[in-house]
């Protein structure tokens, strides 16, 4: 596996910005042909204190269905796509060979200010999409939040450097930002899928 920034190039990987970053089997990469799919979605984080998710580096672990290896995409918040009062984040969009795939675990690493913390949600969490020859598969807006801590010295909350995400569908900005970025693909069908079933749409990390 090696890491490769997105850049629109013989529907191999789609292009995203800067902060945005992904790895992807090499298997996967002579596997993408002309009847690819495409896969799109937004990886954000909230803003607002003390539950700003700024300071997390955040990845998404898929995997094609029967398969252990995975893709990751990895959003260091460090460029914004879109910018809102609460929120601000990145459009993620690559080509797939068509199959049944996997969001199947969530990973943070942050900091409480004197270490750096890893955590993970549960590693099956089995979110099922499938992606399909010629159309767009949408999978939504993951949101990371830092969960909070209360100094004990000075008895104020901060950021604990744990990570949780909620999960929402913002269909019309990230078609739009899809299109912006890849106006040969614009004509493709743009199809938001729910992913199985998230609780209280909430992923939790374990400590």
């Amino acid at each position: 596996m090696r890491i490769i920034f997105f850049f629109l190039t013989n529907l191999l990987l789609l292009g995203c910005s800067s902060g945005i970053s992904v790895n992807v089997p090499e298997k996967f990469e002579s596997a993408v042909k002309q009847d690819s799919g495409y896969l799109a979605g937004s990886l954000s984080t909230t803003t607002v204190w003390p539950s700003s998710g700024e300071g997390l580096v955040t990845t998404l672990y898929i995997r094609q269905s029967g398969d252990e290896d995975a893709i990751t995409i990895i959003n260091d918040n460090s460029h914004a796509d879109f910018i809102t009062d609460s929120v601000k984040g990145q459009l993620f969009s690559l080509a797939l060979p068509p199959g049944e795939y996997e969001l199947f675990c969530i990973g943070f690493k942050g900091s409480n200010g004197n270490r750096t913390i890893r955590s993970k949600s549960k590693e099956d969490l089995g979110l099922t999409f499938t992606v399909e020859s010629g159309k767009v598969t949408y999978i939504g807006q993951f949101i990371a939040s830092s969960l909070v801590a209360k100094s004990k010295l000075w008895n104020t909350e901060y950021p604990s450097g744990y990570g949780y995400i909620t999960h929402n569908y913002a269909n019309q900005r990230d078609k739009a930002l899809f299109d912006e970025r890849h106006p040969a693909l614009s004509d493709l069908t743009f199809m938001p899928e729910k992913l199985g079933e998230i609780n209280n749409r909430l992923i939790s990390t374990s400590h």
